[in-house]
């Protein structure tokens, strides 16, 4: 069974079922108890080395950081929201939106305050400049373009102090170790940014619509609210004026496609709308002194202490400053920051006079609002480790690397990764999926590992940004109160013809790079 074909079949389960059902986090489970019950196929010896793999997982050190790091990165993030700083700095933004091109400025720079994740962007800035735009009479779908683009592209750039940053760099650990790769988690996910070909195309397109293309009068003004799927919706308009939910990146990863923006809806007997559930963390966000410095502040303590404990865990005598960085431990120093951040907000809102009693509801609602991302990242580990114990790698090493021409297998990796994220409308979950079989082919001598792995960020974010199932695709559209699918459309025509342009960049450096570089 060893390095034969039988190697592959935790991920062809995995794989379809995430697709029929749009729920990664089963596809992983079932793929995850497979592959033990491949190992191990008694009844109780199969579920006993499932629960194995997932305790011996969680208990690595670095791992167990990763998780206290996503954990900790949402309280952040609800803190932010009961303290009034996103509700300040919105305010403070508003006030400064003179003309159209202004607009557009302050909403790539807003980029600056609000990288940390594409939703907590999109449900910050979109109510804002939806309103200025309105006076202004641009089309809402330029405007939410226009925003979306500096969203999902931006953030999978971002080398640092993010939940993405924290994400993708779990990934590569989990896939380097079970490739027999050499080089730290944090290095190759920084070798791989520049490979995130369609991040950094989608960019500079977003970039060249804004603020080079003729601006027409709007089509759509006042719209009434839709639905996930474009009809006119009388709860729609409830889950707009309460604003999203948190998340960083949920799509299909074990919760309906529209809970970041949909909150559970009460119904009577006769199934008639009523007031839909609040959410403690947005009623509390409501009553908020609005403040800008309650999130400049923080903000800043986060990327600057981040920036000097990722020196510190690198830093050796005789070492250049570039080199510390590329040799730090990346996941311990960025989880050392956010704790003496998090420390520092509760004394910042303290002294500011915000009920303790807030914060701890802000403190823990957010925190909980990353464990479906939690969950993830475990079974992706446990799922990798069975899939290695079956000899994966050594499959792909042998068989796919052979009859595959070399210099197509990233190019084909990409666009097959697209085709995944666009049907799931997650990023996560694609890079998930994708991550151990793009290290594998790495470790066969296919390509270099940065340029595989930036092939698959790149899918990935392909998925998250154009797809019609995307938390962020359904949030902007619930935002901006534009039917789902119409706004989907509208994205997909330039995220597609960036992403065929992008896989023959791939083929090109595929063809120009060496193995190993």
């Amino acid at each position: 069974m060893h390095g034969s074909v039988l190697s592959l079949i935790p991920f062809l389960v995995v794989i379809p079922i995430a697709l029929l059902t749009k729920q990664v986090i089963l596809g992983l489970a079932l793929g995850l108890f497979t592959g033990a019950y491949m190992m191990h196929p008694q009844p109780v010896a199969g579920l006993s080395s499932a629960l194995t793999y997932l305790g011996n997982e969680m208990a690595v050190p670095g791992n167990v950081s990763l998780m206290l790091f996503l954990y900790l990165f949402g309280s952040f993030v609800g803190l932010l929201r009961v303290s009034g700083g996103v509700q300040g700095f919105a305010n403070w933004m508003e006030q400064r939106i003179r003309s159209p091109r202004g607009a557009f400025a302050f909403t790539w720079l807003s980029s600056l305050f609000t990288f940390m994740a594409p939703d907590f962007r999109i449900m910050t800035i979109a109510p804002i400049v939806s309103r200025a735009f309105q006076r202004f009479g641009v089309r809402p779908e330029r405007v939410a373009f226009a925003i979306d683009v500096t969203s999902t592209p931006l953030c999978a750039l971002v080398p640092l102090g993010t939940a993405f940053v924290a994400y993708m760099v779990g990934l590569m650990h989990t896939s380097s170790d079970h490739a027999a790769a050499t080089a730290s988690p944090y290095r190759l996910f920084l070798l791989s940014i520049p490979f995130n070909l369609f991040a950094w195309a989608m960019l500079a397109v977003g970039f060249g619509l804004t603020f080079f293309r003729h601006s027409r009068t709007k089509m759509h003004t006042n719209r009434p609210p839709t639905d996930a799927v474009g009809n006119a919706s009388p709860w729609a308009g409830a889950a707009v004026s309460r604003r999203a939910a948190f998340a960083v990146e949920t799509g299909a990863i074990g919760m309906p496609a529209d809970a970041a923006v949909q909150r559970p809806l009460r119904r009577t007997k006769a199934h008639a709308p009523e007031e839909s559930v609040p959410d403690p963390v947005e009623v509390l966000a409501e009553r908020a002194r609005p403040s800008q410095l309650n999130l400049i502040l923080p903000l800043a303590l986060l990327l600057g202490a981040t920036v000097v404990f990722t020196y510190l865990s690198g830093r050796a005598p005789g070492v250049s400053v570039l080199t510390a960085f590329a040799k730090a431990n990346a996941a311990r120093a960025m989880l050392e920051a956010l704790v003496i951040t998090v420390v520092a907000m509760f004394v910042l809102y303290t002294v500011r006079r915000l009920p303790l009693q807030r914060l701890m509801i802000g403190f823990l609602q957010g925190g909980n609002e990353m464990m479906p991302v939690i969950v993830l990242l475990v079974l992706i580990w446990a799922v990798s480790a069975v899939a290695a114990d079956l000899g994966f790698s050594a499959f792909c090493q042998r068989e796919i690397v052979r009859y595959v021409p070399a210099h197509l297998i990233v190019p084909a990796l990409f666009l097959f990764g697209c085709a995944i994220s666009y049907v799931l409308g997650s990023s996560f979950g694609t890079w998930g999926m994708l991550m151990p079989l793009a290290f594998s082919l790495a470790a066969g001598g296919a390509e270099s590992l940065p340029l595989v792995a930036g092939a698959v960020f790149a899918s990935g974010t392909f998925g998250g940004f154009a797809s019609p199932l995307s938390d962020n695709t359904i949030a902007m559209a619930t935002v901006m109160k534009l039917p789902v699918m119409q706004y989907a459309n509208y994205k997909l025509k330039s995220a597609a013809v960036t992403a065929v342009v992008c896989a023959f960049g791939y083929w090109v450096v595929a063809a120009c790079l060496p193995v190993g570089h």
